[in-house]
């Protein structure tokens, strides 16, 4: 685990990155400690030498960029439709339809939630012909590096069965799974932008899956809520994804594994001000009729499906 100015540790994931076909026997257990301590405690850390390459990713933040610049009207064709779709936003919402924090006003935010699901057609093909097989691309390699972040956190519990979060979760990518990819435009602030009293970038929330991988621009802003109350930075550290359990497996581990609460607050410099931020979250969830039981046999959390939990959650979530 490698120093650096953020609070949370940095955690290198050579021993078991994409690049590699099995994991490093020699430091995995290092690896799987590591992992285990981090979000156990803190429910954040940064990854390090995970294996999904710079270009990738540089290219997926190149087509949110170009969508995100589309003219309202044409973004507009892609929205989504929470009736048909449940409360899941595949598609776009715009700035000023999501509010994750109810005490404040709606985020000061845009997003593009994709899944492969056959049944998601919102695909700006016409303007952006590269777009969808860009999101497949990094969708794929997320899953992968999700997977194998479940193996670790299985195995830093002592699990019977290290596969056994991997296993509830067999239908990413397909209809009875909810895993998707989220692109976020938090727009430039400028002289003329009408903004409300009390209104940031994204409100204070914890994740609703099991875990989420983040990936920073370099223009920072997220922060974390600690023990006694107060919000840290989290700054954006070139080549990691920032990693953070989700409420589903904080309830699936009887909170051995925290769920933080987290937000992204508006800049405070003109010279950032002036800037947009963009970020791509990977939200990780079991299958839809999984039954989530506390894995100790506690029953500290009533059994609930994914589907179940997801859909109490996400229903205030979005605003008509």
């Amino acid at each position: 685990m490698a120093g650096c100015d953020s609070t949370f540790p940095v955690v290198d994931f050579s021993a078991y990155s994409l690049q590699r076909t099995s994991p490093d026997s020699e430091i995995f257990k290092d690896l799987v400690d590591s992992v285990s301590n981090a979000l156990s405690s803190d429910g954040f850390l940064y990854l390090s030498n995970h294996g999904i390459s710079k270009e990738e990713i540089s290219k997926a933040f190149s087509q949110a960029k170009k969508f995100f610049g589309l003219p309202k009207d044409v973004k507009a064709k892609y929205a989504m439709d929470a009736e048909i779709l449940r409360n899941y936003d595949y598609g776009y919402s715009e700035t000023g339809k999501q509010r994750l924090n109810p005490q404040r006003p709606a985020d000061f935010k845009e997003g593009f939630t994709y899944t492969p699901k056959p049944l998601v057609k919102k695909m700006p093909e016409d303007e952006l012909p590269d777009f969808e097989e860009t999101l497949l691309s990094l969708y794929q390699k997320c899953a992968q590096l999700g997977n194998r972040m479940l193996e670790v956190l299985a195995r830093g519990l002592n699990l019977e069965d290290p596969y056994h979060f991997v296993k509830a979760c067999r239908g990413i990518g397909g209809p009875e799974n909810e895993t998707v990819i989220k692109c976020i435009h938090y727009p430039a602030i400028l002289e003329n932008t009408d903004l409300k009293d009390d209104q940031i970038r994204c409100g204070e929330h914890s994740d609703l899956g099991l875990i989420t991988l983040l990936f920073q621009d370099d223009k920072g802003g997220l922060e974390v809520q600690t023990k006694d109350g107060d919000f840290i930075p989290v700054p954006p550290i070139e080549g990691t994804i920032v990693v953070n359990i989700g409420a589903t497996m904080q309830r699936w581990t009887a909170d051995k594994l925290v769920s933080n609460v987290h937000r992204v607050v508006m800049p405070t410099t003109d010279e950032v001000k002036h800037l947009s931020r963009f970020a791509i979250a990977f939200f990780y969830n079991s299958d839809n009729d999984y039954v989530v039981t506390c894995i100790d046999g506690s029953d500290k959390y009533e059994p609930i499906t994914m589907a179940e939990f997801l859909n109490q959650r996400l229903e205030t979530v979005y605003l008509k």
